[in-house]
């Protein structure tokens, strides 16, 4: 359990990623065989829409370590968590939600830290505030 609770973790803090971790380049043998599942799964959980990989000019699937990171988590969610398809796009939608909502925190933060060093700036200019 706690295993699973890592890996899901990881998955959200997508913060760490870089552009080059989204560059497709593993061809699904390899990919495979990182994440540990057949290549007939994997092609499963694209039509499942669980990842999307890239493709090469020839249409071969190329995924990207961040569609390995993805299908770890999804193989998490299932065999170590028990969630069948349905589970595991409800988990991910709640995952990517609570990114989304992340994301829109730090801004919010962002924004208040440049309002407040505005109204700290604006203070030792103008004298505090009158009612």
């Amino acid at each position: 359990m706690r295993r699973a609770c890592d890996a899901l973790c990881h998955l959200l803090d997508s913060s760490l990623r870089g552009p080059a971790e989204s560059e497709p380049r593993y061809v699904i043998s390899v990919a495979s065989r990182m994440v540990g599942i057949e290549a007939h799964r994997l092609r499963h959980y694209e039509r499942l829409g669980f990842v999307c990989p890239g493709r090469s000019g020839g249409n071969t699937r190329l995924y990207s370590q961040e569609d390995i990171d993805h299908l770890r988590c999804v193989r998490t969610l299932m065999n170590d968590l028990g969630l069948n398809s349905a589970g595991v796009q409800f988990a991910l939608a709640l995952m990517k939600r609570m990114d989304d909502l992340q994301r829109e925190v730090a801004g919010m933060s962002s924004r208040l830290g440049r309002l407040e060093r505005r109204k700290h700036t604006g203070n030792a200019i103008n004298g505090p505030d009158t009612v």
